[in-house]
């Protein structure tokens, strides 16, 4: 220990959180952090240091960066914990190391002495013990490195793939504790999901006049008044009395208070007593009839998911359609139906019937990819298959199987490619049918057709709980058929939906309704020759409407 005293300062092991933030820890403005200065604070503040799984989805400048890295610091300080701090990118982590980690040390004479020397961007050591930043763009920086915490930051850009992998770092940890944070994008993604499996809680403001509660961010803009042509200024009022709202005498309340294991907080900019209400009411004036900038408000000032047209399916899309749905999941169809498969280590798969110009989905399946070429020959029977079309990728050996394993149908393995052709892949009795098409253009026809109203794309009604999983999962995997903005290989900026998402239903049911147009005739215009007939008139004409 003595040498260790002389390469770092002397712990002050015993101090609260609070009194730390305020010793330690020193904002941009030079002033010392008071942890509990915004009273919504003080609950989350006392689950971060007790509960091991804590969700926060935030208003954008909410003050949680602030908050997690002074909670990290103590923790590696003081309670000698290893922590791993995520972010989306490499380059996010080390641009926070660089400029939140970095001037917090130098701004403070005790923690300076606390820090030993590392040769990474991306490894600090406080005391005896370690802080990671990395990036989860891939998932190499969710393996190798054992932590007692791990905090996600920027959830909403993080793929949940490597997120899920990277909590195995504290299987081996005591602590094993989780911590989530984002300003939500995707309704149903993200941190969204995340705080959806939460309790759910949510600041609930009591008006000092009549005494009714209410949720600020969930009656704007209505609960809003803009008194500035009469001298008064923009607040939140109460719309029963009238009185303007002390966002501080609050509390939180839980809509879920069974899920004890999961604790989630929504923040939005309204629960701060001194935001600034005026800006964000100029923004909101100002975004109107402009959908991406009313989303940008939505999410950044209320802390609710929206990402406007960037996610074309979505809760209320889905509550359409489900109204419009009057039939039940079928074992068997007599009219021609198409089948889609998305494959993986799991196959999930989606059977269409005709419905006027669209499709409705008359069942679905989620089967050991080991168990798929086993169920094709029945499937075929039983829905009366004119077309089935699967992912050539990653299993293309198995998904050649199933498309050979078909008697009377056509079948297709299935390419994304820019654009659209028919040919075969093989030769002889290996010889398979091949179609690639544009994967955005593909996924906005589908998209479409359950945007409609009325709606073009049904769903069907589940007859048993095992139906039940199986319709929740696909308007789950539906809401995850998402855009966004990225650079195209020409250095343009380009519009495409996200990959590597769990929207396996989506793509299964994009997949059959593709086969769903060679039965209905509707590729007969693209010229689908192969071996020398046309596929989709064909089979088009044999069917008798």
């Amino acid at each position: 220990m003595g040498l260790l005293k002389d390469l770092v300062g002397s712990s002050q092991a015993g101090i609260s959180f609070e009194e730390y933030c305020s010793r330690h820890i020193v904002l941009d403005d030079r002033s010392p952090y008071l942890v509990y200065s915004r009273p919504f604070m003080r609950d989350i503040v006392e689950d971060i240091f007790e509960h091991p799984h804590v969700t926060v989805e935030k208003g954008a400048q909410t003050g949680f960066s602030t908050l997690f890295l002074a909670h990290s610091f103590y923790m590696v300080d003081l309670l000698e914990a290893n922590l791993i701090y995520y972010l989306p990118t490499d380059k996010m982590a080390n641009r926070f190391g660089q400029t939140r980690f970095d001037p917090y040390v130098e701004r403070s004479q005790y923690l300076k002495t606390r820090m030993l020397g590392t040769d990474q961007a991306g490894l600090k050591q406080i005391g005896t013990h370690f802080f990671y930043m990395l990036g989860l763009v891939s998932k190499t920086g969710a393996i190798s490195i054992p932590a007692d915490e791990v905090l996600f930051d920027e959830v909403a850009l993080i793929n949940r793939e490597n997120m899920d992998l990277a909590q195995d770092r504290i299987l081996a940890s005591k602590l094993g504790w989780q911590k989530y944070f984002s300003t939500p994008i995707y309704e149903e993604d993200g941190i969204d999901e995340l705080y959806r499996e939460s309790d759910m809680r949510k600041w609930t403001v009591s008006c000092e006049g009549c005494g009714r509660e209410s949720i600020p961010e969930e009656e704007f803009p209505d609960n809003i008044q803009d008194a500035r042509s009469r001298g008064g200024k923009v607040h939140i009022y109460c719309v029963k009395c009238g009185k303007p709202l002390n966002v501080d005498r609050g509390c939180w309340i839980a809509e879920h208070p069974e899920r004890t294991d999961l604790r989630g907080y929504r923040v939005p900019q309204l629960a701060i007593k001194d935001a600034r209400i005026d800006l964000i009411w100029n923004r909101w004036k100002k975004a109107q009839g402009k959908p991406e900038k009313v989303a940008r408000v939505r999410r950044s000032a209320l802390g609710i998911a929206d990402s406007g047209n960037m996610q074309p399916i979505n809760s209320k899309t889905l509550e359409i359609v489900e109204a419009a749905s009057d039939y039940y999941f079928q074992d068997s169809s007599d009219l021609p139906c198409a089948i889609g498969i998305d494959m993986g280590d799991n196959a999930h798969i989606a059977v269409l019937a005709p419905y006027g110009d669209g499709f409705r989905i008359i069942a679905a399946f989620h089967i050991d990819v080991e168990d798929l070429l086993s169920y094709i020959p029945r499937w075929e029977i039983a829905y009366n298959v004119g077309c089935l079309i699967i992912d050539a990728m990653p299993y293309k050996t198995e998904s050649k199987r199933v498309v050979r394993a078909l008697t009377q149908a056509v079948g297709f393995i299935q390419y994304f490619k820019s654009n659209y052709k028919e040919t075969t892949e093989g030769e002889d009795e290996k010889e398979v049918l091949v179609i690639q098409v544009d994967r955005d253009e593909s996924l906005d026809e589908t998209t479409s057709l359950f945007a409609l109203n009325p709606p073009q794309a049904l769903l069907f009604k589940p007859r048993n709980v095992e139906e039940e999983k199986i319709s929740d999962e696909i308007k789950r995997h539906l809401k995850k058929l998402v855009k966004e903005e990225g650079t195209s290989a020409d250095g343009q900026k380009r519009i495409s939906y996200k990959k590597k998402v769990e929207n396996h239903f989506g793509m299964a049911i994009n997949s059959a309704r593709l086969a769903l147009d060679f039965i209905t005739g509707g590729r007969r215009q693209k010229g689908g020759i192969t071996g020398g007939k046309v596929v989709g008139q064909n089979i088009a004409s044999e069917i008798d409407w």
